[in-house]
């Protein structure tokens, strides 16, 4: 376990303990970091980057990438896996409240992302200006070349709004998709 003051999760284990971890294949298993929901997240996460690190490196070999892309990503990752605020799901009569992380909802909308065809998730942003209102969402992503853009647009906004209202009583408001970027993705087109 580290000594660094970035525990995450409560799990006692810091971003560069989980990234040691994942090279390691996951073994031996550490049941605080198996059971812990914001390390789950952040190594999802972690995962879904070194495979889009790997095609990138992969189809642009001849250019190197520098190390600033690198630290960016990994800073983007840990703004958005950070537990963040509760965003309360439902309140029972005996007044007990289930809530849910912003880091769990950020997971949850990229998880949305990985089954959209040809989408890669960028930028997620939540916001409920009060308890109760309902929860806006913008989301950047980009779009294989090729993909109709309007259809992608359509399921990845659809599937959103799905998976979080499934997910308990939270009333979802607007989900903005943005369009940020286009990728070609050779991978995806075998």
């Amino acid at each position: 376990m580290s000594e660094h003051s970035d525990d995450i999760g409560g799990s006692g284990y810091s971003l560069e303990d989980l990234s040691a971890y994942l090279d390691r294949g996951r073994t031996p298993r550490i049941p605080a970091i198996e059971r812990n929901a914001e390390c789950q997240a952040i190594l999802a996460s972690m995962e879904r980057m070194g495979r889009l690190s790997r095609e990138i490196v992969e189809e642009q070999a001849a250019e190197p990438l520098a190390d600033s892309w690198y630290d960016s990503i990994m800073r983007q990752v840990m703004r958005e896996f950070r537990a963040g605020r509760d965003i309360p799901l439902a309140r029972a009569d005996d007044g007990t409240e289930i809530v849910v992380t912003e880091g769990a909802l950020y997971e949850l909308i990229r998880s949305v992302g990985d089954g959209v065809e040809g989408v890669l998730v960028g930028r997620v942003r939540l916001d409920q200006p009060e308890p109760d209102a309902p929860l806006d969402v913008r989301v950047t992503v980009s779009v294989r070349f090729g993909r109709a853009m309007t259809a992608a647009v359509d399921e990845m906004r659809d599937g959103i709004r799905s998976a979080i209202e499934q997910h308990g009583d939270l009333k979802v408001g607007r989900v903005d998709v943005t369009v940020g970027d286009v990728h070609t993705d050779e991978e995806e087109d075998e």
